[in-house]
């Protein structure tokens, strides 16, 4: 089991629109997530209470009724969503017999299904490749729920197939036996066009993550593994609708729905870029790890070279290890970061509303760090980031968001 470490920056408090995709390129492009303005959460003295959105969303998404599981027939048609919200949406189960009773969990307002490995339909052999445990760095996932170990379920947000969900169960299995996760998506990646299933499919809940509110931030983090944010002109069109006010990227309207709940998504720097999305002042921290990808033949050739480069780069001392030792301050300097995030911010809206899809959230982020870097004497993330391209390398990053309940 995980012990237990200092947590000083990092532990948790006790206290449709248009569509994008929720699944990484390896799930169908027909399984999509919308995203849109749901209802915020504030706190006060009675607990949370639902705070609408400005003219865009009437919809209640609190006090929904319990259900039984449905039948693996019962899944989100994602492709034909439209605009309108649906409203007291609860989850339904997927590829679950119908003879089987499933391990249920509340998060928040939803009774959602465990991945237990125990459960006679759950097939351990169906795990996603083992080799995904270094790209995604599941070692930096153990490491935060070390630093959070009143954790008990990992909501896999966008699981697709829900095989890195698995590999995420049996990884941490052994390490902390008391968490559990949770797959979800906005559809049936094994329903076939004809009707049919797979064989032998994985169960996962079907819920659009936005849904999804009011969970304990004491024993529920939120996971979002490369959830793939669409091609280049979805890109351009979704930050259009975020700088322009009219819609909210659906992991931002997660994070607001959860508040105090830890929110871990990664990006791959070739199908996921979710931090472009999300604003800077719901920035946690961030970790970054270089990595030598191998997918040419000149590349298999380069590869031992470039995983010494990259080791370099993460090791203790290096570039990416210094820099991640900054953003592991981000928590306990939040006075100073949410300074210079402002500044910036205000700097840049006239340009903002010229040209979103280049001064985003991410650019305002990094524009806030710049200084924070050079007053500790690192180098700067874009320095870092030529360096890797230089060496043909790719950062990976897990970025963590949360509302803090204080500020709601």
């Amino acid at each position: 089991m995980i012990r237990s470490m200092d947590t000083a920056n990092l532990q948790a408090p006790t206290t449709q629109q248009e569509f994008t995709r929720e699944t990484p390129p390896d799930k169908p492009d027909h399984v999509r997530q919308k995203h849109n303005i749901a209802p915020q959460l504030q706190t006060d003295g009675d607990g949370i209470q639902e705070q609408q959105a400005a003219s865009l969303s009437s919809r209640t998404i609190t006090g929904l009724n319990p259900h039984s599981a449905s039948s693996p027939e019962t899944y989100w048609e994602c492709e034909h969503m439209d605009n309108n919200p649906q409203r007291y949406c609860c989850a339904s189960y997927a590829n679950v017999s119908g003879t089987s009773e499933p391990k249920t969990v509340q998060i928040g307002n939803q009774q959602l299904m465990t991945l237990d490995t125990s459960q006679s339909f759950v097939n351990q052999a169906l795990e996603a490749n083992r080799s995904h445990l270094e790209l995604y760095n599941f070692s930096f996932l153990a490491d935060f729920l070390s630093k959070n170990s009143e954790i008990e379920y990992i909501v896999d947000i966008g699981c697709g197939y829900g095989k890195i969900s698995l590999l995420m169960q049996n990884y941490l299995k052994e390490l902390n036996p008391q968490i559990k996760v949770i797959p979800v998506d906005i559809g049936n990646a094994y329903a076939m066009q004809d009707g049919t299933y797979c064989d032998d499919p994985l169960p996962i809940n079907i819920i659009p993550a936005q849904e999804i509110s009011g969970a304990n931030p004491a024993t529920t983090l939120f996971t979002a593994i490369h959830p793939y944010t669409g091609l280049p002109s979805e890109e351009v069109q979704l930050c259009k609708e975020i700088a322009q006010g009219k819609t909210d990227f659906y992991l931002t309207t997660l994070i607001k729905n959860n508040p105090g709940c830890f929110v871990l998504i990664t990006e791959d720097p070739h199908a996921s870029s979710p931090q472009q999305y999300i604003p800077p002042e719901l920035v946690y921290t961030k970790h970054y790890h270089a990595l030598a990808q191998s997918i040419t033949l000149e590349e298999r050739e380069t590869e031992p070279r470039r995983q010494a480069i990259a080791a370099e780069m993460n090791a203790e001392n290096g570039d990416v290890y210094r820099l991640n030792q900054l953003l592991a301050t981000l928590p306990s300097q939040q006075g100073i970061y949410l300074f210079f995030t402002s500044i910036n911010t205000e700097r840049l809206e006239r340009e903002i509303s010229l040209a979103p899809w280049q001064y985003s959230p991410d650019y305002i982020f990094h524009s806030a760090l710049e200084p924070m870097s050079q007053d500790v004497g690192i180098r700067s993330y874009e320095n870092i980031k030529s360096e890797v391209a230089i060496h043909n390398l790719g950062l990976f990053c897990w970025h963590v968001y949360r509302k803090d309940v204080s500020a709601s």
